[in-house]
């Protein structure tokens, strides 16, 4: 069947088996349409990565129904599901096998080209063509080492081989360098652009997802804002917020790093 790729959750209720009684959800609902990007966003524990478990069905809500193009999943076959959305999380995880069969695990029929290309539009190309055998190059336990950013743009590379129509970024460039995530992030963008898939994107750093068309700000499992960046900022609610102490933190950082340069630097001086 061919997907066009809309998803929808309608009056979810959920709680993780493991703590039944910490319910997340009650008669949540959120609408991603075709070929827009969406972001959720707000505290930790506020249930964002839970609607990317749930759309994966890694889960199946206690309440309500998870739909992609308006049939509920759970009537989907699994298989089927998970080769038509692509997930990129923040931890990837590479097998022991080759750069290439890593890419391909997200569509084993799929050809050398379509691997290459795929590596191409996650900007991982020219670093896995400089590895001692190129795309050939075993990955895993005591083969290789690759950076944060380069695992994660094979990651992406693997999604993307796949030809989604829906990508799931669960904190995709949380846990990269500035960088790296510089990088990542053009790949997500250029990948954004040139296809019209349904993109659903977690992030904690909001610098992420001001292009977004929708931002959907969470706070204990509810939706408490929707909006594009400058409506919401202009709102001067939950998001506003969320930015200023982001900016604040970020310039805090950046100030601690200098002063920690400038004292070894002095130290340098003194010895």
């Amino acid at each position: 069947a061919e997907c066009e790729g809309t998803i929808e959750l309608r009056d979810i209720t959920f709680a993780y088996p493991q703590r039944p009684d910490a319910v997340v959800f009650q008669g949540f609902n959120l609408s991603v349409p075709t070929g827009r990007t969406v972001a959720l966003v707000g505290e930790s524990g506020s249930g964002k990565s839970t609607v990317v478990s749930l759309i994966e069905r890694f889960y199946d809500p206690l309440g309500g129904q998870v739909l992609l193009d308006g049939r509920d999943i759970r009537d989907l076959n699994l298989h089927w599901l998970r080769s038509t959305v692509g997930l990129v999380s923040q931890e990837p995880v590479l097998f022991n096998m080759s750069v290439a069969d890593n890419i391909r695990y997200g569509r084993p029929d799929a050809s050398q080209e379509a691997v290459e290309e795929a590596a191409r539009a996650a900007n991982a190309h020219s670093f896995v063509q400089a590895l001692p055998e190129g795309y050939a190059t075993q990955l895993g336990e005591g083969q290789i080492q690759l950076s944060g950013g380069q695992k994660q743009r094979i990651a992406i590379a693997r999604a993307i081989v796949k030809d989604p129509k829906v990508l799931l970024l669960d904190e995709a460039t949380s846990a990269l360098d500035a960088e790296s995530e510089r990088c990542v992030q053009d790949a997500l963008d250029a990948l954004i652009e040139a296809s019209s898939i349904t993109v659903l994107v977690v992030a904690h750093r909001l610098s992420t997802v001001r292009d977004a068309d929708r931002i959907c700000v969470m706070k204990r499992g509810l939706l408490v804002e929707t909006g594009t960046h400058d409506d919401l900022f202009q709102r001067d609610g939950v998001y506003a917020d969320l930015v200023r102490r982001q900016t604040r933190l970020a310039r805090s950082d950046s100030q601690s790093l200098l002063s920690q340069k400038s004292s070894s630097a002095s130290l340098g001086d003194a010895m």
